[in-house]
């Protein structure tokens, strides 16, 4: 059984003539819990500040910084891809790190 997905960021690739490579990435403001485990090699002895510091790009001058990253991808980027993890706490098993993969979603004119 697979669980819901949820989505984490997006990511910007731009041909080069050496193969992909990776423009930028944005993440959300609020990663779960999930996500941050995958991050750690020992959830339990860590200090949890993964994503702290990146959040704050959201508060300031309300979040330029992230709009003009967003605008960098839909500009130059000829791949765009979509970092999602999967919701491991509804499966009701031991697991508690995310199954996180990308997902490619361009494609459509504007």
């Amino acid at each position: 059984e697979t669980p819901p997905m949820v989505v984490v960021g997006v990511v910007g690739y731009v041909e080069t003539p050496r193969g992909l490579r990776t423009l930028t990435t944005v993440f959300a403001e609020h990663l779960s819990e999930e996500f941050k485990r995958r991050c750690y090699k020992n959830w339990y002895k860590s200090k949890k500040k993964a994503f702290t510091k990146y959040s704050q790009k959201y508060q300031t001058d309300g979040g330029k910084d992230i709009e003009n990253e967003l605008n960098r991808i839909s500009k130059f980027c000829s791949v765009v891809r979509v970092i999602a993890h999967s919701q491991v706490k509804k499966l009701n098993l031991r697991i508690k790190k995310a199954h996180i993969m990308e997902i490619q979603i361009n494609g459509g004119a504007d």
